[in-house]
């Protein structure tokens, strides 16, 4: 029978290209999204710039979107800015990050404990101790026996120590400034405050917390 005496419920269905309106179209064909007109709606159920989050199998839940999740992005940057400004000093220091690290503390007080030291760097104690050995080994620190308490050492630079804490200082200072060109000129203070303001919230924080909450 030719297809056109066909009832319409008979009709062969020929796959093709769905003719999208508007509502079915992407992000990128609608245009930029206006930032302050999200629908609070569509955040809360895991839509956050025009980026539909479905729910995973067996929850109600929208999977965590990991670029709009702060802890992540922030962490994300973390590494790559300590990666890049490494790159700047460990070839012609011969230095690694631990070592850099320890150098530029050594910088903000004229003696400083190892364990005040792997506090203030967040590096374990055995990986702070073999960096200072090292530094040690080159003349760039010395060591300090506490005379009241051996078992407190006390750091400080030597002179070829702080020659090289502050040519280091400046390789980070036009680090710093190459950044910050890239932003607002107050962006660079705005952040220094949140970051205050982040790292105040965290130490209020109880140690544990409710898996639930």
């Amino acid at each position: 029978m030719p297809k056109e005496n066909l009832p319409k419920e008979d009709m062969p269905v020929t796959p093709g290209p769905v003719n999208q309106g508007p509502e079915d179209q992407g992000p990128e064909d609608q245009g930029p999204v206006d930032q302050g007109a999200v629908d609070r709606g569509a955040v809360d159920q895991g839509s956050v710039e025009g980026r539909a989050a479905k729910a995973m199998p067996g929850s109600d839940m929208p999977p965590l979107l990991l670029d709009g999740f702060l802890p992540y992005r922030t962490a994300r940057l973390a590494t790559a800015l300590s990666r890049r400004l490494a790159e700047r000093y460990e070839a012609r220091f011969e230095i690694s990050v631990a070592e850099w690290r320890i150098i530029i503390h050594l910088t903000q007080e004229s003696e400083i404990s190892i364990r005040d030291i792997y506090t203030r760097v967040d590096m374990d104690r055995a990986r702070v101790t073999r960096a200072v050995q090292r530094l040690q080994a080159r003349g760039l620190v010395s060591k300090l026996v506490n005379e009241s308490d051996r078992r407190l050492i006390r750091l400080a630079l030597t002179d070829s120590g702080r020659q090289m804490a502050n040519e280091i200082a400046g390789i980070a200072a036009r680090f710093e400034a190459e950044l910050l060109a890239a932003v607002p000129a107050t962006a660079g203070e705005a952040l220094l405050t949140h970051f205050d303001a982040l790292e105040t919230a965290l130490a209020d924080m109880p140690d544990k917390l409710d898996a639930n909450r």
